[in-house]
């Protein structure tokens, strides 16, 4: 278990249950969290791998709104990057204006591991430590 310290302001919406209505984060606030917490995830190929299914229920004004709500700038440029990374550039067209107009420093794809000889990705404003690998 993962305590969110955040909690009140991520985006949530109702989902009919057999017992009745539930309260769920947003796609998008899933893929945020996949990113907040990759490790318990398995790590940023298998989020990779949730994001290419997930993404398909998720909005580019949503993104980016659950992105400000979540506060946290290097967890959107790698959500923006792995976005394309599965074919789903229209979701990230939003955050990807938004994190240009930062002007945000270069951060790590994987912040557990050494990025001084990564390759980088301009767009996301990433050091591409890690090769993904998405799973069909």
């Amino acid at each position: 278990f993962f305590k969110k310290q955040s909690m009140e302001s991520t985006p949530v919406q109702e989902v009919k249950t057999e017992t009745g209505l539930m309260r769920v984060s947003t796609p998008e606030a899933t893929a945020l969290d996949l990113l907040r917490y990759q490790r318990a995830a398995g790590h940023i190929g298998h989020v990779a791998t949730v994001l290419a299914e997930l993404a398909e229920k998720m909005e580019p004004v949503r993104t980016l709104e659950a992105a400000k709500l979540d506060g946290s700038l290097p967890n959107a440029q790698r959500l923006g990057f792995l976005l394309d990374l599965v074919g789903a550039s229209e979701v990230s067209s939003e955050l990807a204006v938004w994190i240009a107009e930062r002007g945000h420093r270069y951060v790590a794809l994987r912040p557990d591991r050494p990025s001084g000889t990564a390759s980088k990705d301009s767009r996301w404003r990433l050091l591409i430590n890690e090769e993904i690998e998405v799973e069909p």
